[in-house]
């Protein structure tokens, strides 16, 4: 399915196939600098459990990619219901070929396409401050800043790296304070009747069986079996598993994403179940927490985003906002934006009782965004 303007037009937006593979990782080098892989564009593009295509449009110019939009397809649950959901990333257009709205028509092309499946299609994204103006324009709406928690082990490393960087760098009195003081991980919690094991790959039942016992009634991707079987397949990070069980009972799990960088170790906290529960839950957060944070002392910068930790468990163990000082302060904004495509130019926002305009309707964590 393609779409032309005129005759004259040079670029012909269409949806993106197996074949434009190599066309598409040339592209992403030429545009962020960096190599995709076959195994990477398989794995979140071909295999993605989700849509039966390849969710992305590209611009093909004399027989080209040019530019592409891309998606990542997930199956999320709202009020109740059960929305496939697709999230922005990976948006590049070539150099020689910017500013002939390639950005707008690709966009336009690919929310015409999915306004016509029979049910509503939700769109959500975190796009940087360069892209949002371009995706208000296109109808959708900013929701709020979506929270994340640092735990920056390493200032020195990470100097020049992002927000925690920049911390680092131009605020080195609070962040000594912080490295000197805020470090010190035995002030959390760790409970002794409470056993910890690794799993160097994702245990999907025990994870399943977390994840329902105690789901979020907030917007998240639902966790069944094929999300976990394909979620963490991304060769571009190293995914390890965590659990924690108490009398014989699996009472918590964390996957954490690790990728080594030229500034050091990022760690990620990148899934935690169950996402509800009480003392014993909290319990076994905290004591699979100490543990992680024992095993990747040497990461240079961990991270968790979202509520799906108590506030006091990763304040125990050394975690900042990035919506409080000092990280506010260099920080810059993860901002959520959605829309529902349903074919109207003028969408609902609501589904059922849940508001998507509403940031207190979602619960999202590492496990719903679009990483390379």
């Amino acid at each position: 399915m393609s779409e032309q303007i005129t005759k004259s037009d040079p670029y012909t937006i269409r949806l993106c196939e197996p074949a434009d593979m190599d066309d598409f990782l040339s592209l992403y080098e030429t545009v962020f600098g960096d190599d995709g892989s076959s195994e990477w564009f398989q794995w979140k593009y071909i295999d993605n459990p989700y849509v039966s295509h390849i969710p992305m449009f590209v611009a093909e110019h004399d027989g080209k990619i040019v530019g592409t939009r891309p998606y990542l397809a997930f199956e999320m649950y709202v009020d109740g219901k059960r929305l496939l959901s697709i999230q922005t990333g990976d948006t590049m257009v070539h150099p020689d070929h910017r500013r002939k709205g390639l950005f707008t028509r690709m966009t336009e092309r690919s929310f015409d396409y999915y306004g016509g499946f029979d049910d509503p299609v939700l769109k959500f994204s975190v796009p940087n401050a360069l892209s949002r103006p371009g995706y208000l324009k296109l109808g959708c709406k900013e929701v709020g800043p979506l929270t994340t928690y640092y735990r920056v082990q390493s200032p020195q490393s990470m100097a020049g790296s992002g927000a925690t960087g920049l911390v680092a760098k131009a605020a080195t009195p609070i962040a000594r304070r912080y490295y000197d003081y805020k470090l010190d991980s035995t002030r959390g919690k760790a409970d002794n009747s409470i056993t910890v094991t690794e799993h160097n790959t994702i245990p999907v039942d025990a994870f399943v069986r977390l994840y329902q016992k105690g789901s979020p009634a907030e917007i998240h991707a639902v966790r069944d079996h094929r999300f976990y079987r394909w979620r963490y397949g991304n060769p571009q990070w190293e995914y390890t598993a965590y659990t924690a069980t108490e009398s014989g009972e699996t009472i918590a799990g964390i996957v954490i994403g690790r990728q080594e960088r030229p500034d050091g170790a990022v760690v990620q906290l990148t899934e935690v179940v169950p996402h509800r529960g009480g003392d014993r839950r909290t319990a076994g957060l905290s004591t699979l927490l100490g543990h992680i944070l024992d095993v990747h002392r040497d990461a240079a910068l961990v991270s968790v985003c979202g509520s799906s930790i108590p506030n006091s468990v990763l304040s125990a163990y050394g975690f900042l906002s990035d919506q409080s000082l000092p990280l506010s302060i260099v920080a810059t904004p993860t901002v959520l934006i959605t829309r529902l495509l349903n074919g109207e130019e003028s969408p609902p926002w609501t589904v059922g009782t849940a508001d998507l305009r509403k940031m207190d309707g979602w619960s999202l964590s590492f496990s719903e965004q679009n990483t390379s």
